[in-house]
């Protein structure tokens, strides 16, 4: 049963209420986030596991904040899913579960690809060597059926692919979304939030957003407090610890995916119909058949239209996101380093309210600034391409070097070589396995109804 908005709200143009299947634009900024989340989660794990080159050059600090680029993915995931999703109806069950089949076709391929190149995690199930225990079968058979993080329980062993849990963690905020997405329209009192564009309830509604964000923020606040008042032995590896719980667990992190949300709502709400998508404006598409020379004249054009156009606003958001490198990189980092096992202040930053303030003012402005450095850096080629491949780069990079174990017994240290194995075997599973099962996906179920 869908929800009813106030009269007032539905007062809109008739072209708006034309039922036709649309899609909002990409965001091609996003694409690039998703290369540096990617890449710092990358280079955290190369650090904590002593890559070679790292130990001879002494930079395995480089990285270690990595944390909070999965804080990145989960409210950029938010602000995608409201962008893409935020005006389908959601009235029936079938639409519902097209929803998630899409959703499904999405992560698991390469989800139970990467679960199958790492099989030495699970050595237990076929080698005689090693026996499991009923712990060690509950959290196979969890994580098959990707739930293992929704268990308020930390297993002591190690995971079977270490950066798999965010996956299951994603799965759980892609059934709440429609859930999600329904509640906070109908306390906004629309079915849509195309409608709130051409409504007199538009500056209500903003504040009501802006109310429900600070709300969100205190509750994964008091998750932050009460990960932090806990006492783990801090002797024992940080796996293992129980409070490691409230950082895998999607109840805890859903607070981040909400804020992506109210993020993304917020950005449409604040921007008109002709510039809500700037981010195109980023892209500087040629004829095939175009000469060197007038190449170089049109990219002058582009240029000098980039300086006149460029202001104030452009430089704050430039300005912020260099001074957020210096701190992760130089500040944070070191820190984290030389105290990652004993201080138990190392979720401050990495986990809850305070990257998720960091990063939801980055999606807000790389959105609605296309034109600023910071989002030409992140819509080059080169961070598109990685962006595209991003998923199935993160969930395969870990697997490889478990694949080279146990075929050759050694262990794979060269940060180099894993990298640049994970980017060919992501191009090859994502041309060959990601796409293809989505595709096939989207063509057997049903559509839903969103109107934009």
């Amino acid at each position: 049963m869908e929800l009813s908005p106030t009269v007032a709200t539905e007062q809109v143009p008739t072209e708006i209420n034309i039922k036709k299947t649309t899609r909002r634009p990409l965001i091609h900024v996003f694409t690039g986030f998703r290369a540096l989340a990617c890449l710092w989660v990358f280079i955290l794990h190369s650090g904590i596991y002593s890559s070679y080159e790292m130990v001879k050059f002494q930079i395995e600090w480089i990285g270690f904040a990595g944390e909070a680029g999965v804080a990145v993915f989960f409210c950029l995931s938010g602000f995608v899913m409201v962008w893409t999703y935020g005006d389908c109806e959601f009235k029936s069950t079938k639409c519902y579960w097209s929803f998630i089949g899409r959703r499904a076709a999405r992560l698991f391929p390469l989800y139970y690809f990467a679960l199958l190149l790492s099989i030495y995690n699970i050595r237990c199930v076929w080698s005689k060597e090693e026996t499991c225990s009923t712990e060690h079968w509950i959290f196979i058979i969890s994580t098959l059926f990707s739930i293992q993080t929704w268990i308020p329980y930390n297993f002591p062993f190690s995971s079977w692919n270490i950066v798999i849990w965010s996956v299951q963690t994603e799965w759980f905020f892609y059934l709440a979304f429609p859930f999600l997405l329904r509640l906070i329209r109908y306390l906004l009192n629309t079915t849509q939030i195309s409608l709130l564009l051409h409504s007199d309830h538009k500056k209500n509604a903003l504040t009501r957003l802006y109310v429900l964000w600070l709300l969100v923020l205190c509750i994964s606040s008091s998750f932050l407090v009460i990960r932090l008042v806990l006492h783990d032995d801090l002797t024992i590896p940080i796996l293992d610890r129980q409070s490691e719980i409230i950082y895998y667990s999607p109840f805890t992190r859903i607070p981040e995916f909400i804020l992506g949300i109210l993020t993304g709502i917020i950005f449409m709400l604040n921007s008109s119909s002709d510039n809500s998508t700037q981010a195109t404006d980023t892209t500087h598409l040629l004829p095939s058949n175009d000469q060197q020379g007038y190449i170089e004249v049109e990219s002058s054009i582009n240029s000098k239209r980039y300086l006149a156009n460029y202001n104030y606003h452009y430089l704050i958001f430039d300005i912020y996101f260099i001074l957020q490198i210096v701190f992760f990189v130089i500040i944070y980092s070191p820190f984290l380093y030389h105290d990652w096992i004993v201080t138990p202040y190392r979720h401050i930053i990495g986990f809850g309210p305070i990257i998720s303030i960091i990063v939801c003012i980055n999606l807000y402005f790389s959105a609605k600034f296309p034109l600023s450095l910071t989002s030409r850096l992140l819509t080059t080629s080169l961070l598109i391409n990685m962006g595209e491949i991003s998923y199935a780069f993160y969930c395969l990079v870990e697997a490889l070097p478990l694949v080279f174990l146990l075929i050759s017994g050694m262990k794979e240290q060269s940060m180099i070589m894993k990298f640049f194995a994970g980017i060919g075997i992501a191009v090859f599973a994502r041309h060959y396995i990601e796409i293809p099962f989505y595709t096939w996906a989207n063509k057997k179920l049903t559509k839903c109804q969103c109107i934009h």
